[in-house]
């Protein structure tokens, strides 16, 4: 299987979300986030469905999707 390679957009999102962890963690604690263009467009707790609205929001085939764990899946809080 080959891997596809992701393009710079998709690394710059990503570490954007990285980035903004803890802004995101305000609105979207222990959810799936989709982000393009460095702005969440979507979010929930599946996610295949994050992925499914950001695309159909976009037209985008890859999109940076990060969970922001709020340390409870981790810790047992």
């Amino acid at each position: 299987m080959k891997i596809p390679k992701m393009s710079k957009q998709f690394w710059s999102d990503l570490n954007w979300a990285r980035k903004h962890h803890t802004e995101l963690l305000r609105k979207y604690r222990n959810l799936w986030v989709a982000v393009v263009n460095k702005k969440v467009v979507g979010a929930g707790d599946n996610l295949g469905k994050v992925e499914d609205i950001a695309k159909a929001k976009t037209g985008k085939k890859s999109i940076a999707t990060m969970f922001v764990d709020g340390g409870e899946h981790i810790y047992g809080c």
